[in-house]
């Protein structure tokens, strides 16, 4: 059987060989040993970094859905914003419709109280015309009255 460098380990032949080769064989197998370490140890970090790599995705994918999910709402933000300044204007210019409105209806208001006013007036003056038109009326039937009864051929009673 051949052993480490081409020379029998057989230690009837060579023994003085032999205890120079164990210190050498000591150290490659402790250097198996380590290496076998070091692969494992590899091995274990590389299971890590896939752990590792696949916690990352899906704090990535965490995070797009959360950039997605803020990009909507400020969508909707602007929107709403939006809508909330078109209703503003629109409140506004009802404000300024609703108050013209009422500036004029309160202008109607101070001329139909003139007029009314006006109307009450000429209704008290044409009622005294009237009143003092049936006061004169009376008096002047009872003039024609005295005047046709003392007319000659008048009927006497």
């Amino acid at each position: 059987m051949k052993g480490y460098d081409g020379f029998s380990i057989f230690p009837i032949h060579f023994l003085s060989r032999w205890f120079t080769i164990t210190p050498m064989l000591q150290d490659l197998d402790s250097l198996a040993a380590r290496i076998g370490q070091l692969v494992q140890f590899t091995r274990q970090l590389q299971n890590e970094r896939a752990a590792v790599q696949a916690r990352l995705k899906s704090l990535e994918q965490e995070r797009d859905a959360m950039r997605d999910q803020l990009q909507r709402r400020e969508a909707e933000y602007s929107d709403l914003s939006a809508s909330m300044g078109a209703h503003d204007a629109q409140l506004r210019t009802l404000q300024a419709e609703a108050q013209a409105a009422q500036s004029r209806q309160q202008t109607e208001l101070v001329q139909y109280k003139a007029e009314s006013e006006a109307y009450r007036q000429r209704l008290a003056a044409s009622q005294a015309d009237t009143s003092r038109l049936r006061g004169v009326a009376d008096k002047a039937k009872e003039q024609i009255d005295s005047i046709l009864v003392r007319l000659p051929g008048a009927p006497q009673e």
